[in-house]
């Protein structure tokens, strides 16, 4: 979709650049020996399904990735506003682009349908996933329109789930939180201001492109996308304007942008990771908004640390134009079952929408299991580069909607990467 403000930025070998960087910033912390405690890095090789980057996948590399950066940067440059500058520089500019359009582009690629990110802002300022005729699109929205509205929010979702990521992090103390602060503030920052446009009845001021494998996917992601909830047999184009809004589509805009404010309900906005109930338990909570592929939900989350147990539970209140339905999830974070061995589990319940419809009030149930076993098969303690993990994961779900799965329908997927342990 159009993300809005900044200069253009050349990307194209996406692997190799994420490559490079936790080479040198690995080389950088080497260098300077950090004595803070021990961080986990994953990354996943293969993730489902194979095809370029999925969601989580160029997600979770990211993540890590930046934070390997930041952490590089903070232990070379003795100027700490110089560091906080440079990161929110290249975040700014670089960084929240490319996620936000890869989260676009995954969509496409799980419908089997090419595409070209653009991650580098134009002359209008706005940055794009292109390359895709319009017949293509139409065929998508006339054929499957719960895939075609997420195509509309996927960036925004890629960008909710990695501040959710972030979150999980700090409130469970497994980073520093400079080393992910500015990624953190920035994102949640975007994802708020690009919700409230509405309720300014901004309009993006860009004009569809003559070719149309030149345009946009979609347009401006919010607009498009509840445009086409409430009328998706209307005329086929991709890029709507404020004003093509009925009165009905407005007031969900509005919605969508006072419930936007609900992401900054959260003590790291602050800098705070957490509250000790007593010597062995810390507690954080916050609230969290989005669109999905029918509408929207609301989030409230509860991390408990106590001793080895890192426990996340998450009440989710999913909506459609009108009704509501509820959703759980339950996850237990890097739990060591063995010295070499860690384990991730998480399990989410769900009533959604019939048929992913925006309009009804029938319901069905679903949910998924996700599971990760960290082994460590190298081990030093002495050293900075502390352990190397092999990642297994698996996920089934049944039909539904689960915010980074890019499946809709029921699904059972294999996943392999790694984990990088430095001191």
């Amino acid at each position: 979709g159009v993300l809005l403000s900044g200069w253009q930025l050349i990307l194209d070998m996406k692997r190799i650049i994420i490559s490079v960087l936790l080479i040198i910033t690995a080389s950088m912390s080497a260098q300077q020996r950090q004595t803070s405690k021990p961080a986990s890095y994953s990354f996943l090789f293969k993730d489902s399904p194979s095809q370029l980057f999925t969601m989580r996948q160029f997600n979770q590399g990211y993540l890590s990735s930046y934070r390997l950066f930041a952490r590089g940067l903070n232990s070379v440059i003795k100027k700490k506003y110089i560091s906080d500058m440079i990161q929110l520089g290249m975040h700014s500019l670089f960084f929240m682009p490319l996620t936000h359009e890869e989260g676009h582009r995954s969509i496409l690629t799980v419908n089997q349908i090419g595409s070209i990110s653009q991650p580098f802002f134009n002359k209008h300022g706005a940055a794009y996933v292109n390359g895709v005729t319009d017949r293509s699109l139409k065929d998508l929205r006339d054929n499957d329109l719960p895939d075609y509205i997420r195509l509309h929010t996927g960036g925004l979702e890629s960008d909710y789930m990695l501040t959710r990521r972030a979150e999980t992090i700090g409130s469970f103390d497994l980073d520093d939180f400079n080393h992910y602060k500015w990624e953190y503030w920035s994102r949640k920052a975007v994802i708020v201001q690009y919700l409230v446009l509405g309720l300014f009845e901004f309009e993006a001021g860009i004009k569809e492109e003559s070719n149309e494998l030149e345009r946009d996917i979609v347009g401006l992601d919010t607009y498009g996308a509840v445009r086409h909830l409430f009328r998706p047999s209307m005329e086929f184009y991709r890029y709507t304007l404020y004003t093509d809004l009925t009165a009905a589509e407005k007031d969900f805009v509005n919605r969508m942008g006072y419930r936007s404010f609900l992401n900054l309900l959260n003590p790291l906005m602050l800098g705070k990771s957490g509250y000790h109930l007593n010597g062995k338990v810390t507690v954080n909570a916050g609230l969290g908004y989005m669109l999905s592929p029918f509408g929207d939900f609301i989030d409230e989350n509860i991390w408990l640390k106590t001793g080895r147990l890192n426990l996340l539970f998450t009440l989710r209140q999913f909506q459609n134009k009108e009704n509501w339905f509820q959703g759980i999830g339950i996850s237990v974070i890097d739990y060591p079952l063995s010295k070499k061995l860690i384990l991730t589990l998480k399990g989410h319940y769900w009533q959604q929408p019939l048929h992913f419809d925006f309009n009804t009030s029938e319901s069905f149930s679903g949910g998924a299991l996700d599971a990760n076993l960290g082994y460590f098969f190298y081990n030093d303690q002495d050293s900075w580069l502390s352990g190397i993990a092999v990642d297994f994961g698996l996920l089934y779900k049944t039909k539904g909607f689960l915010p980074e799965e890019l499946y809709l329908d029921k699904h059972f997927g294999l996943r392999f990467g790694t984990t990088l342990e430095l001191d």
